[in-house]
Parts: C-alpha cells; structure tokens; sequence
C-alpha cells in the first residue's frame, strides 16, 4: 500500500474514533509512522482535502454497487417501490461496513455529528449522484403530493440508514461473533421504509 493510501486510511479510522476536529493531520502522520510528521501536509495540504480524499477512496466503489442494484431494480419496474429503492441506498453501504479495513461508515456517522447531524450537505462530497436519484426516486414513489413533513422524514430516514450501518460496522470490528449482515440489514430496510411510509399522526396545515 502506498503512503497516499496508508494516511487515508488512518484518518478514516482515527476521525471514526475521536471525531474531525479532534484529530489533526501531524497527528495522522504519526499514526502511520512517517519520520516526516508532515506527511499528511504534504499530500493533501488541509485536513478538507483529506476528508475529499477519504470519500473518493470509498464511495467510487459504492456508488457501482448503487447504480447496478438501481439498473436491475429499474429493469424489474420497480422503481415505485420503497422498499427496493431503500435496499438499493442499504445494501451497498452494508456491504462496504463489512470489510476488514472499513470505518468509513463510523466516519461518516462523524460527519453528520460535524455537521449538525444534517445528511444532505454529504451529498456535496464525491460520486454520490446514484443516491441523489434513488433519493428522488423514492419521494416520487410516495405519491405525487406529498405530505410537505416529508422532508423531516428522508432527514431522519437517511441519519437512520448513516448510524445503524455505523454501529453494523462497529460490530463487525469488535472481538466477538458477527452479526448476521443480511438480517441486519434487512431490518434496518424495514425501519427505514417504516418511517418513509408511516400515516402520520398530525393532519396536513390545510385539514387542521
């Protein structure tokens, strides 16, 4: 593995555990054991060039899994179904928790927490298109008009898909037996599309 790869690596894990700010880059240097504790400086220059970089290294590889689950999901015309469209957003991500180098997802539950917890500010960074459409995808699929509360709903949808797969991964890294990752994950689909598609309980402002 090359130096560029090792650092990345490292702040994944080390702002994974400790959180972004927490954590700076002589700090990464130091962890992979450069004489040069400026390693990290000198490859990515600022510690939002290193958070690119951690994106890019995980997510082209995601977003391929995303976009053939998407295309089969799409030749089996059911691109109205929540649940598949949910299993396409899931599944990939799943997958990703259950590598041995992996703490992206914790990374990326981080991320949320250093960015107030929001999701959409997430799909600013890297080759994320795939989850953008699946998103919309999933709104069309709820009906042509919905309830306006909808967008407290994906928020949450997505923090739910962001720290259940987070603590997945979590599990799988910890001394211990695995979890089954297929069950898992399908009961973190099922939680998923039940806050997508619960009745309200609160009537829309025009039936009050």
């Amino acid at each position: 593995m090359n130096t560029r790869d090792e650092l990345i690596l490292a702040a994944e894990r080390l702002f994974a555990v400790h959180g972004v700010d927490a954590v700076s880059l002589r700090r990464i240097s130091a962890t992979t054991g450069q004489r040069n504790v400026a390693a990290a400086q000198y490859h990515f220059g600022d510690k939002q060039a290193l958070i690119q970089a951690i994106f890019d290294f995980r997510l082209a590889h995601v977003d391929a899994d995303r976009r053939a689950l998407l295309d089969r999901v799409r030749a089996e015309g059911r691109t109205h179904d929540v649940r598949a469209l949910v299993e396409v957003l899931v599944l990939p991500l799943a997958a990703q928790a259950t590598r041995p180098d992996s703490h992206y997802l914790r990374f990326l539950n981080r991320m949320c927490d250093h960015q107030g917890r929001a999701v959409v500010p997430l799909s600013d960074i890297g080759p994320v298109n795939s989850a953008v459409e699946v998103g919309h995808l999933i709104l069309d699929a709820l009906g042509p008009a919905p309830d306006p509360r909808t967008a407290q709903r994906n928020s949450l949808a997505g923090r739910l898909i962001i720290s259940g797969l987070a603590d997945l991964e979590h599990q799988v890294g910890a001394a211990g037996p695995s979890p089954d990752t297929e069950v898992y994950a399908a009961g973190l689909v099922d939680a998923v599309v039940a806050v997508l598609t619960a009745p309200s309980s609160v009537p829309r402002p025009q039936d009050a």
